[in-house]
Parts: structure tokens; sequence; C-alpha cells
């Protein structure tokens, strides 16, 4: 999203920064070459405060748009600290509560508490769906007109460049056995295990095979989970893959098996590839996503109903073309209008 978001300000003629605390990342050459990358003095806890000072006092920014929760606390604890006449706007892309819940306990976490007293000092907080808006409003008790909500910027020039890159891999290609991808962080949020569980389940039924993508902290339990159910004929992690959505091209089904999510970018990825989608009924995304008639939802950690459906999907495509469409709706060009009229609206007062 915030790819999206620099490359788009900085071809309309914007002088664009990203502010990053670590000097490393996947998408650096994705980035608009006009698009100037800073990057944190320290990220020791005592001094970030302090880093993030020196460059909001060097730089002046018209306008800071912070997307993490960390730093949006920190990002608002400048603006209450400071005579800055930079205009802060927080998002939100997560589930704020279950997010922070599922933290350890660390001064990030406590900094939850603090939301309701900081994020009303925000000139502006965007959320990415409207069910994670609303829970916002709950966790930050702020009225309806503090919070607006904008979908993800997620369908764009580059995604259509990428749905057309060229992958292989052995399972896919003209045969008869049907391939399923799932593309996600290995953590606990993407819940792998139930998809896992699933697969075990509908391998009793018939033959289907399961590629997750994606890296983390989980893999080797996954792994292990795969091994143990036998199933390592049937399921690969084929580990990070810049550009998932030609991987998702190939693949006969799409399966989201989240916990919760605060939007779902993959989602319209895969509807861009027009791969048929089953996916949790989790908050908060998948079912504004889907618009109840682009892709199959299933009750949140229900291994059975999910094996189910999967199998249903992959005798019952969804339109290919009703996908790409509804993936349209969530074009940069039309997402990103409201994201300057909203940054316009705020440097302008």
């Amino acid at each position: 999203m915030i790819v999206n978001c620099a490359n788009y300000f900085a071809e309309h003629g914007h002088e664009v920064c990203i502010i990053l605390m670590k000097r490393e990342g996947e998408y650096h050459e994705l980035l608009h070459t006009a698009v100037r990358v800073i990057y944190f003095e320290s990220l020791n806890k005592i001094r970030l405060y302090r880093s993030l000072r020196s460059i909001l006092e060097k730089e002046k920014f018209d306008l800071l748009f912070s997307a993490t929760p960390d730093l949006n606390t920190l990002t608002l604890l400048y603006k209450i600290f400071s005579r800055t006449k930079t205009k802060i706007v927080i998002s939100e892309h997560n589930n704020t509560r279950v997010f922070f819940k599922h933290m350890k306990l660390s001064l990030s976490k406590l900094s939850f508490l603090s939301i309701p007293i900081l994020y009303r000092f925000a000139d502006a907080i965007v959320a990415v769906s409207k069910g994670l808006g609303d829970n916002l409003r709950k966790v930050a008790l702020l009225g309806n007109d503090k919070i607006t909500v904008i979908f993800n910027p997620a369908y764009s020039a580059l995604l259509e460049e990428q749905l057309s890159l060229p992958v292989t891999h052995e399972w896919f290609g003209p045969q008869a056995i049907p391939v399923i991808i799932s593309v996600g962080r290995l953590t606990e949020a993407k819940n792998h295990q139930l998809l896992i569980e699933a697969m075990h389940l509908l391998s009793k039924k018939r033959t289907a095979r399961l590629l997750i993508i994606g890296e983390g902290h989980l893999r080797e339990a996954l792994q292990q989970q795969i091994d143990h159910l036998g199933l390592s004929h049937l399921i690969q992690l084929p580990g990070f893959k810049l550009n998932p959505v030609s991987w998702i091209r190939e693949a006969d089904l799409f399966v989201l098996s989240s916990d919760y999510e605060g939007f779902g970018v993959v989602l319209v990825e895969a509807l861009a590839a027009g791969t048929t989608i089953v996916s949790t009924d989790c908050n908060y995304g998948p079912a504004e996503i889907l618009d109840g008639a682009c892709g199959y939802l299933v009750p949140v950690g229900d291994a059975p109903a999910l094996a189910a459906q999967m199998d249903f999907a992959i005798d019952h495509p969804i339109s290919r073309s009703s996908q790409v469409a509804r993936a349209k709706e969530f074009s940069t060009e039309s997402i990103m209008r409201k994201y300057n009229q909203l940054f316009t609206d705020l440097i302008e007062k």
C-alpha cells in the first residue's frame, strides 16, 4: 500500500519521502525513482522519538502519513510536544484490538492504552475498511467525523505487469490435479495451520495440491505439521515471492485462512488474477472486498467448513470477468484521488 501511495504522488509531481526503520526490505526496487528513502538514526527504544524528531525538524514536511501502530503513537507524541506545522495523518491497517492483544508485553503493547488519548490529536485518521473503522471508533473513543474509510489502493499498472510475468513450477501446467494457493506471512494471524488441516481433510476426498507463498517464524512448525500429516507430497512452502500475483494466476483456487485482517490486499490480487477465492469471514476486509458474489466465505477457525468449501469451489469456479471487474474498483487511481483530496484539504486549512 505504501509503495502504491508513494509512487502515485511522485508520478504526480509531489516531493515524496518514505521513512523506514530498517535498511532492509524486498520492495525497494518497486519504488519510483523520484521517491527518497530516509532511515531512522537509531532503533533504540529510548532514542526512537529523538530520531524521528530529528528527521521531521530537518525535512519540515507539509504532511506526514503514518501507517503502523507504533509510529502512529510516536508521531502524535511529536505533534503534541512540538509546534510543528506538519499535518499528521495516521492510518490503521490491522484489527487494532487483536493486533495489540497478540503482541508480547512491551512498550509497544502498552502504547495501546494511549490510543484514546493520542489519536484525537491526529489531523485525520484513515481506516482501510468499514469494519476496521467501526472497531477503531470504539477503541479510540472517537466520533464518526474523525475517521475516514479509504480502501487500500490494490489494483495498479504495476499489478497488471506482474500478472503477465512467467512462473515456473512443476505443479503448474496442463494437468488434472487442481492447485490451491495461499499467500501471506507465516505468522499466527494468517492461520496456515488451519489451511493445512483443511487440506488433510480434503485429501481424504480428492487429490489437490497446495502452495503456501510467504516467509515467517512459523515456517518450521508448519513444515512439521505437513510432515506429521503425511502431506509433504501435496503441500509445499516455496518461500517469499516478490510477484505473488503471477503465482496466484496459475492456480485453480486461492485460499485466505486468516483469523483477522485489516483489509486483505491479497484478495484484490486474487480477484485481478481471476482465480476463484475461498476466504475466512474474518474481521475485517474479506466480506467487503468479495461483496457477496466474488468469492466464497467460511467461518473463522472451522477446518471442516474450509475443506468442504474448497472442494465445492474447485468444481464451481467464479466468473473471471466479474472478479477482474471487482478488482478494478480498488484501482490505485480511484483510491489515491481520495487520499489526494484528504491531504490537499488538510494542507490548505
